[in-house]
């Protein structure tokens, strides 16, 4: 029996759902935790099982036994993190947003390839099991060519920090809304998710072209009288045209005086398909999660940790939402972000 992979977590508040998952994979051993909250950092490894606790991430990583780390801290600790890791010989698995940036989500590319080290980007929604059937009729052809995909996350009253329990996994810190450390807003929290799962079953196309506009104004009177930061995107609308003359649309917002909405369609000449739950539609034939199930029970569905695991297990297996292919999702942010901020159209460089 091989080995098994130890494994360390940074980031006890979505690193808690990082920690549960590795936890319960039996060839992999969650060896320790790291938080500057020292407290919660020895809660959760004493629910989980961690034998190591610390809170310098950097005394971590220098642990000789540990293989690979998990990182799940705020936006702007990404790529340091990560480049600190692959030089001690890790393998990591980051959070979304991969980055700041696309220039720093290549630097972190690079120095896996130099380490010689699996990296990957925890884009979550790729692993569901809708996700992964809906992919499979790409891959098999029942879409046809793709030429559009609309992506739409409308939220009432989502706001990190403002809206969410101080406690929890999600929103946890003033961080999420300062623009220096977060980058985005509701593109990088929950636009990236979207955006990212429709460009999968689209095939991943190479992004060219985006513009964009954003706002904040539903929450923004509340943070100036919280004295909060109001500096990054409540709302973004992003238009991103691909190679082959396709295109996505996104739509995406922390708080609206709207209906919610959680939507992800694909058009093909051949069929199309909507996510949450997943249909494929050709024709007049509509298939849903648990006819797809049935009709593809043969396709892989496999879990994000379970996947990293074993992409460090076999170097040649093909990683889904590998460093080197969310370096195209990280571009598309940005020119997201700078047609905003220009009024114009921008080349996604």
């Amino acid at each position: 029996m091989a080995k098994k992979i130890r494994v360390g977590v940074v980031g006890t508040g979505m690193g808690r759902h990082h920690m549960e998952a590795f936890a319960k994979l039996e060839d992999v051993e969650l060896l320790a935790v790291c938080d500057l909250n020292l407290p919660e950092a020895h809660e959760f490894a004493d629910k989980f099982g961690a034998s190591h606790v610390f809170g310098d991430y950097r005394e971590m990583f220098a642990m000789p036994e540990l293989d690979a780390v998990s990182i799940a801290t705020p936006n702007c600790l990404h790529a340091p993190m990560t480049i600190d890791a692959l030089r001690k010989g890790k393998h990591v698995l980051i959070e979304k947003p991969m980055a700041l940036n696309a220039s720093l989500a290549r630097a972190m590319v690079a120095e896996a390839k130099k380490a010689k080290r699996r990296l990957m980007v925890e884009q979550a929604m790729r692993f569901s099991r809708d996700a992964q059937l809906l992919r499979g009729c790409y891959d098999r052809g029942d879409f046809g060519e793709v030429y559009y995909a609309r992506s739409t996350w409308i939220r009432r009253k989502g706001w990190p920090r403002l809206n969410f329990e101080p406690g929890g996994s999600m929103g946890r810190g003033e961080w999420f809304i300062r623009k220096q450390e977060a980058g985005f807003g509701a593109l990088g929290d929950i636009g990236v998710h979207l955006l990212d799962l429709a460009w999968y079953l689209m095939g991943n196309p190479k992004p060219v072209a985006a513009s964009a506009m954003m706002w904040n104004k539903v929450a923004a009177p509340i943070l100036k009288r919280r004295h909060m930061p109001v500096e990054v995107d409540e709302t973004t609308c992003g238009f991103v045209r691909l190679e082959g003359g396709r295109v996505i649309v996104l739509e995406v917002c922390w708080d609206s005086h709207n209906a919610p909405i959680q939507e992800v369609r694909v058009y093909g000449d051949k069929g199309g398909c909507s996510a949450f739950p997943a249909r494929l539609y050709r024709g007049e034939e509509i298939l849903e999660t648990v006819d797809l199930g049935t009709a593809y029970g043969g396709y892989p569905i496999t879990e994000a940790y379970a996947h990293f695991i074993d992409c460090i297990r076999d170097p040649k297996k093909k990683m889904i939402a590998s460093g080197e292919e969310i370096v195209d999702v990280m571009r598309m942010l940005d020119g997201i972000g700078r047609s905003a901020a220009t009024g114009r159209e921008v080349t996604l460089k």
